[in-house]
């Protein structure tokens, strides 16, 4: 067993509660090791000086000074970086064996973040980030925050997928390609589009942080070995009943696609490049094949959690 940013005490506990079949999360070896990749100028760790490769642990404070800037990096894939003059605190990563869910817990005290929330697609990915007292909520997307000490505004910039803003009042939903300026305890007005300048500069850090597990690669080619990959999921998670539209993203072979079909983890099955399949309660693990007319085939699958209320 593995839990990452955890005192001795927690973890005593843990084993207590796991022995005595007291609590409900089940955590594995699976969670996510937080490692800072990169430190640009003067920045810190609990007050001390931040090197790259360093582990970053439950309550560990990382500071950026004027002109400084770090990337960390989550194992499983997810990216944080930290702009000049920001104070992020890790409170913990933890894994949910059951539901095959990682959840990754900061509190932004001031300054600006970009994040990429991602993991590999046999597992989901829940993030929430409380900055001036709000919950700021996602799974599996990229977005940016900025936190206002001074004036306790939050400003949310989603590049991909939804990220969800709890003011204590109303939940306000931030979709792909808005932002919204939130503040706890007064309603939130409409999400409205993101300046294309913004935007731009957004999708070029992501890109600079590298490539996105959700992004469909669509350059379609031909020859070499037969290869597919399921696309058009933006979210993993929902709400049951849940309706989700796949795409099959093939490459390779002769071009020429003799048949695709599709499983969706239920009993349930399809035929085609683009489907839609619509899942109740439950995690499912939808699998495509695909074969061309050379007799190459090929699959891929991915997961998908459906939940009563996912707040996703």
């Amino acid at each position: 067993m593995k839990i990452t940013g955890y005192s001795a005490a927690a973890v005593v506990l843990l084993c207590i509660c796991l022995l005595s079949g007291i609590g409900a999360t089940a955590y594995a070896q699976d969670a996510s090791e937080v490692r800072t990749t990169q430190v640009d100028g003067a920045v810190t760790k609990n007050g001390s000086p931040l090197k790259e490769g360093e582990i970053i642990q439950r309550d560990d404070r990382i500071e950026a000074k004027a002109d400084s800037a770090a990337v960390l990096t989550w194992s499983n894939g997810s990216i944080v970086r930290i702009y000049p003059e920001t104070v992020i605190v890790l409170s913990g990563v933890m894994y949910e064996s059951d539901r095959k869910l990682e959840k990754s817990l900061l509190r932004l005290e001031k300054g600006r973040i970009f994040v990429k929330a991602q993991v590999p697609e046999h597992l989901f990915s829940h993030f929430e980030i409380i900055a001036g007292g709000m919950p700021i909520i996602t799974q599996g997307a990229e977005f940016a925050l900025k936190y206002e000490d001074s004036g306790k505004n939050v400003t949310v910039w989603s590049i991909l997928g939804t990220v969800i803003a709890d003011t204590g009042i109303q939940r306000s939903r931030v979709e792909e390609g808005l932002q919204a300026v939130l503040k706890y305890g007064v309603k939130p007005e409409n999400p409205v589009t993101m300046p294309d300048k913004i935007k731009d500069a957004l999708i070029k850090t992501s890109k600079e942080l590298g490539g996105s597990l959700l992004i469909d690669e669509e350059k379609i080619s031909v020859g070499g070995p037969l290869k597919v990959k399921i696309g058009g999921v933006k979210n993993r998670r929902g709400d049951a009943p849940y309706k989700v539209k796949f795409k099959a993203i093939i490459n390779g072979g002769s071009g020429r696609i003799k048949s695709v079909k599709w499983s969706f983890g239920d009993g349930e099955s399809a035929e085609g490049k683009e489907v839609e399949h619509t899942f109740t309660q439950g995690v499912y693990i939808v699998v495509i094949k695909v074969e061309d007319e050379n007799g190459e085939k090929a699959s891929s699958q991915i997961s998908v959690s459906v939940e009563e209320q996912c707040t996703c």
